[in-house]
């Protein structure tokens, strides 16, 4: 969770003037490709009901810049989670990524908006402008591509794969320990040609975080 920080109320016409004019904001940021990986490159992996869901945490800074244009993603306390999807049923799915939960212990978190996770990462050194940020003031590279890049909307064909990513706010602090004691909990995924609900998913990241050497 990231801490509360004081604000300042900012009429909107100067806070756009000021980060228009202010290039480290909102110049500068190029879309990176994300590929997705064969399935038995993931190591936090479950298959059921001919479905395997495989959770990819970028837990560290060199880790989320090789998908995102910015090298201090994890330092500013956002964490992208990749959601991929190995459908090979012969009928399209959905996952409801809004009920999606990282869980430990007693704690439970879910994904933020793109938009969100941009203000977070791009609000510059001093914490004030962000409640007050117009979307329309966000760098407009960096939105775009969070937005594509996120799992929300995304449907996965018969016999085909994709995904996409959440972003949750995390604490830099201990995070390769705290996610080792964590689990992705998926319940909420459909058949789009029947509207029914199918298992739902548990996966202990763990395997994906031992398989990172540590620093």
């Amino acid at each position: 969770m990231s801490p509360n920080s004081s604000t300042l109320q900012i009429p909107s016409a100067v806070l756009l003037f000021v980060l228009l004019a202010s290039g480290s904001l909102l110049a500068g940021y190029k879309p990176r490709p994300w590929k997705l990986r064969a399935i038995q490159d993931y190591p936090a992996k479950l298959t059921s009901e001919g479905i395997t869901v495989a959770v990819d945490p970028l837990f560290l800074d060199t880790l989320a810049g090789q998908v995102f244009d910015k090298d201090d993603i994890v330092t500013r306390g956002i964490m992208p989670l990749g959601v991929i999807i190995f459908n090979d049923n012969a009928f399209p799915i959905r996952l409801e990524c809004n009920t999606i939960e990282v869980i430990q212990g007693d704690e439970h978190i879910r994904g933020i908006p793109p938009s969100d996770a941009v203000r977070q990462l791009f609000k510059g050194s001093r914490n004030i402008l962000v409640p007050s940020m117009p979307k329309q003031a966000l760098n407009p590279d960096a939105l775009a591509d969070f937005e594509f890049k996120s799992l929300e909307g995304k449907e996965i064909g018969a016999h085909s794969m994709g995904g996409g990513f959440l972003y949750l706010r995390v604490s830099p602090r201990d995070l390769r320990s705290d996610l080792s004691r964590s689990r992705v909990y998926i319940p909420d995924i459909y058949r789009l040609d029947s509207g029914s609900k199918l298992i739902f998913f548990e996966i202990e990241l763990r395997p994906a975080i031992e398989s990172v050497a540590p620093k």
